[in-house]
């Protein structure tokens, strides 16, 4: 049996067909839940990141542009769905972290200065797509020929966005 190309799928989920999107779900599916695995999405969180990614995609599929690439333009809206939640939860943690931090004027300068220039201090000052860039090469060790085609870009212009940000929060560092 031959596949249905997604593009056709597409037009017929945009005419309401409820079979094309069920069938675009059962493709992409685990696609896109070894890709949060990729990204080292807490397994707890895969479901409901995987739903969010198809909720998301039906609110934005007059976005798409049928000549580009679907599974592509799919991740995207996962990658960009799970920055969104990293985000959210970055904040709760800095509530959290207020809401029980000891208030004690006792600090050493020692303490006050490295307390200043943590890594999550430091990135906090970059976009979502050099954070993303940085988590995924340092943090994760992901080869820049992975990011490469997980983002698009080319592999050269990765490790040149990488080194000039690393030279930027450097530069911040020594401040």
């Amino acid at each position: 049996m031959k596949k249905v190309e997604d593009s056709v799928l597409i037009q017929k989920i945009r005419a309401g067909d409820k079979q094309a999107l069920g069938d675009i779900i059962d493709r992409y599916l685990p696609q896109l839940t070894a890709f949060f695995r990729y990204l080292r999405a807490p397994e707890s969180n895969l479901e409901d990141l995987v739903q969010d990614t198809f909720i998301r995609m039906m609110a934005k599929l007059d976005l798409y542009e049928d000549d580009k690439k679907f599974s592509t333009w799919l991740l995207t809206l996962a990658k960009n769905l799970f920055i969104d939640q990293c985000r959210k939860e970055s904040r709760r943690s800095e509530i959290r972290k207020e809401l029980f931090v000891d208030n004690s004027p006792i600090v050493s300068v020692e303490d006050e200065v490295v307390g200043k220039y943590t890594a999550e201090e430091l990135l906090k000052n970059l976009t979502s797509d050099e954070r993303l860039l940085v988590e995924l090469r340092v943090f994760q060790g992901v080869p820049f020929s992975e990011i490469s085609e997980l983002t698009g870009e080319m592999e050269t212009t990765l490790r040149s966005r990488f080194f000039r940000i690393l030279s930027r929060l450097r530069v911040k560092k020594n401040i």
